[in-house]
């Protein structure tokens, strides 16, 4: 396996245990009708970008469970009436979330989903320094999940907050100085397992650590 230095340019976290409250939307998404159109993974994937401060080019977003709140609406729509919209179909999909910032910031760089259970975040990051690697630009590494969904007190057993995220920019390192590993131990109680890799390392970013190692 092959280890890789990464400087982190900026980074960001975000939960709440319902919903998170402001996610400036209207700041970032002018647009009304396409404002009203956004899920709520979308909705935090734009406000970690905007907090990052990220100025677009490749993109690798991370989901365990993906657009839940919309698929369990589309579950309800089919038992109920049997009639799905197109845009309840479109807003179900993996890539929702970075596929609205790209219309919305006119971006036409790469884009690539991941989605691997609880280990989520640390495939993300590590799809993330690989096309680092590869392309030698900035990538904005950003994994969501928000499960806020009728009745999930019934079947969550893996979190206290139903609405988070987390995103680094982080671009290849020129040396391995000062690079440490990610530190398990910045972990946040309650947090989905999904998320944790990643933020440990905004923890460790927070706290003045701006090189980390990432095994590919």
């Amino acid at each position: 396996m092959k280890k890789v230095a990464l400087n982190i340019i900026s980074s960001h976290k975000i939960y709440a245990e319902k919903q998170i409250e402001n996610l400036d939307e209207k700041r970032l998404v002018p647009n009304m009708m396409l404002r009203r159109r956004l899920t709520r993974n979308s909705k935090v994937m734009l406000y970690l970008s905007d907090k990052c401060n990220f100025q677009g080019t490749k993109i690798v977003y991370g989901t365990c469970y993906s657009e839940l709140q919309e698929s369990a609406k589309m579950a309800k729509t089919v038992v109920t009436d049997g009639q799905l919209s197109p845009t309840s179909f479109q807003n179900s999909v993996y890539n929702t979330a970075p596929s609205y910032y790209s219309l919305i910031h006119k971006d036409k760089d790469e884009i690539i989903t991941v989605s691997s259970g609880m280990k989520t975040s640390l495939d993300t990051l590590k799809t993330a320094a690989l096309q680092a690697l590869i392309s030698k630009e900035q990538i904005l590494c950003v994994a969501v999940e928000c499960i806020n969904i009728p009745n999930i007190e019934e079947v969550n057993r893996c979190t206290t907050y139903l609405e988070a995220g987390v995103a680094v920019v982080v671009e290849i390192a020129d040396n391995e100085e000062g690079a440490q590993e990610i530190q398990k131990d910045y972990k946040i109680e309650g947090i989905i397992d999904s998320l944790q890799d990643l933020m440990c390392v905004t923890g460790m970013h927070e706290d003045g650590i701006k090189k980390i190692f990432v095994e590919l």
